[in-house]
């Protein structure tokens, strides 16, 4: 009897620190805190690429202990409710199984495979964080990981404030945070024009302006759905405060979809909560307020002044028609996982132009490429999956629920900024991003 105690006493310290690691993977998702090695096969042309490049990132060590944790438990309470969920879902299982299949046949037949199985890797991690916080986050709170993201938005929007007024990096303690060390006239750093005068786009901690719009962009939604839900005054006073200095930071970044997506959100919220007659002046009033923000300041220029024949809008046509090149060649398993970059330098063996050695700007494309229209068949067959889960559960729970509507919502967004850019697949910030929306949109509670 001792015995047995003393083991659920040990049981119940594990799941503590499992939660804890969690959450702590929640809290340091912004940062790129992180070691890069470079091996023979994260060259492309010579040249060192930081997507091929196995890097050891802090929240990587974060998930390994989680798993760690997560199997002993499962084998310390010897239960079979994974096992069940297993196999209700028969076909999910099946089906991503023959889709590993094909992405192993697919690493062996790439030009570098050894890219191809880090690659893999990696899936499997976000994998396995998406699938554990699907079968997991119902023993959250949902307020707990609100205040995660809480605190994770103020944050970067005051990081990003100070970087946008200083025109350059704050350095210091924030280093060890994943900034970036930036001026506006670092290489290939991310300025605009803005009335004939150069501007630095902030970063907060993300390796890119694209990468930080988004994360806020996902944070917002999440707040702003759940104003009215689960929060005090002061709570709810301080998510306000937290989604107004938010929108300022999402507008000097200067993510054109991204400003665009959160204005259509805030509007189409603004809109609801109208018709529904709850506190419609506040977001009436803050749908407006985003709109002049545009108008009425240089930021319009960034959507009125836009060309066609820019040198960033050209790349990113050239890299379409590069991967385009990639499906039509090997349409059926495409170039192997994690390998489009070194089968584009294949592509353009004349073209010494380095600027375009990076992964296509729209993750369908970039899917369709290295997994073929297998892989991209599955892609959209699991989304579909995703949206009918969703929907499911929101037919079996009130309608008027601020916990689930807004899973359409984020998984739509997700969905929407994936055709404009790469991150969500290239980029550790915005793989985990993903991870966490998938994960969100199947868990039941």
């Amino acid at each position: 009897m001792e015995k047995e105690r003393i083991g659920f006493w040990w049981l119940s310290q594990k799941i503590n620190l499992e939660k804890t690691l969690f959450l702590l993977i929640l809290l340091f998702l912004p940062t790129q805190l992180g070691r890069h090695f470079w091996p023979g096969f994260s060259y492309v042309l010579g040249i060192r690429v930081d997507y091929l490049s196995p890097t050891l990132y802090l929240t990587d060590i974060l998930i390994l202990s989680l798993f760690v944790f997560w199997v002993f438990r499962l084998k310390f309470k010897k239960n079979k409710y994974y096992l069940d969920q297993i196999r209700a879902r028969k076909t999910l299982v099946m089906t991503i199984a023959m889709f590993v299949l094909f992405l192993i046949i697919g690493i062996f037949l790439s030009k570098n495979p050894m890219a191809g199985w880090y690659g893999f890797l990696k899936l499997l991690e976000f994998i396995f964080f998406g699938a554990y916080i699907a079968f997991n986050i119902k023993n959250f709170k949902q307020n707990t990981i609100l205040t995660i993201f809480l605190i994770d938005i103020i944050f970067e929007s005051f990081l990003s404030i100070a970087q946008f007024l200083n025109q350059s990096s704050l350095g210091g303690i924030f280093y060890l945070l994943g900034e970036r060390s930036f001026n506006g006239q670092t290489p290939a750093i991310a300025n605009v024009s803005l009335s004939g005068e150069l501007i630095l786009r902030p970063y907060g901690t993300f390796s890119h302006p694209n990468v930080l719009a988004s994360y806020l962009l996902i944070g917002m939604i999440m707040l702003l759905y759940s104003l009215n839900h689960g929060a005090g005054k002061l709570e709810k006073s301080i998510r306000i405060t937290s989604l107004f200095f938010a929108t300022i930071a999402i507008f000097l970044t200067m993510g054109r979809v991204s400003i665009a997506v959160w204005v259509a959100v805030v509007v189409f919220f603004g809109i609801k909560q109208f018709f529904k007659n709850k506190k419609k002046e506040v977001y009436l009033l803050l749908a407006a307020l985003l709109i002049l923000g545009i108008l009425l300041t240089p930021l319009r220029l960034r959507f009125i002044n836009f060309n066609p024949m820019d040198e960033t809008i050209l790349s990113r046509v050239e890299l379409a028609k590069d991967s385009l090149v990639m499906i039509k060649n090997q349409p059926l398993l495409g170039t192997g996982i994690n390998n489009f970059l070194v089968e584009l330098s294949y592509i353009e063996k004349n073209n010494h132009n380095l600027f375009y050695l990076q992964p296509v700007h729209n993750i369908y494309l970039l899917i369709a490429s290295q997994t073929g229209i297998v892989g991209l068949g599955v892609f959209l067959w699991f989304i579909g999956k995703t949206y009918k889960r969703i929907r499911e559960e929101l037919r079996s729970r009130d309608r008027n629920s601020k916990v689930y509507n807004f899973k359409p919502i984020i998984l739509s967004v997700i969905l929407i900024l994936g055709f404009f850019d790469h991150y969500f697949l290239t980029i550790q910030q915005g793989q985990l991003l993903l991870s966490f929306v998938f994960g969100l949109c199947w868990a039941k509670n």
